[in-house]
């Protein structure tokens, strides 16, 4: 067990994001796949040379074809600033912000006003902790295609959720609504 844990906190210690000093370069992805296959060819040597215990042979093939096959997947963090190598900020993110609408709403179920209003709202939930000043920097910095764009997607989903809550809520009047609708456009002109 000594011998799996030092090869696993190993290939952790070559994972983890190295601080950088001033004037050195950063670390690349393909730097640390680097070094992550070059322990994982000496793992491979060990068990090749019989020196890492028969049972762990399975579980070492296992984790070096998974950390293999990961790829580029694995090693893109390292070339993105502020990407997190893990999702596990972007899992507490939305555990965070799920919290606060069961808080607002009462709703056990808090992913209802994300379908209802759809991805803007988690950016405005985002926006609500940081200053008045630095929103409309960021606002600024959408160019106003972009932002057209966005409305018209959101107008789009409103209207998508309205139709479905007059379905919901007054489907006979829905109903004789859309036959009337389609009556019209089968009578010829």
């Amino acid at each position: 067990m000594r011998q799996a844990h030092a090869w696993l906190s190993e290939i952790a210690r070559r994972l983890e994001r190295p601080a950088v000093a001033e004037g050195e370069p950063p670390v690349t992805g393909a730097n640390v796949r680097q070094q992550v296959e070059a322990c994982l060819d000496d793992l491979a040597a060990a068990v090749a040379a019989g020196s890492i215990a028969a049972w762990l042979h399975p579980a070492v093939e296992h984790l070096s074809t998974v950390l293999r096959r990961l790829g580029d997947g694995l090693y893109h963090c390292y070339d993105v600033t502020d990407l997190p190598r893990t999702n596990n900020d972007l899992e507490q993110f939305y555990r965070h912000v799920k919290t606060n609408q069961r808080r607002i709403t009462g709703h056990k179920r808090s992913d209802s006003f994300v379908v209802r209003v759809g991805g803007f709202a988690v950016y405005a939930v985002a926006a609500c902790s940081d200053s008045e000043a630095a929103v409309l920097r960021q606002v600024a910095s959408v160019p106003a295609e972009a932002w057209q764009h966005e409305r018209a997607a959101l107008r789009t989903i409103h209207q998508r959720q309205t139709t479905m809550r007059r379905f919901r809520l007054h489907r006979d009047a829905f109903l004789a609504d859309l036959e009337a609708r389609w009556m019209d456009l089968a009578l010829p002109p």
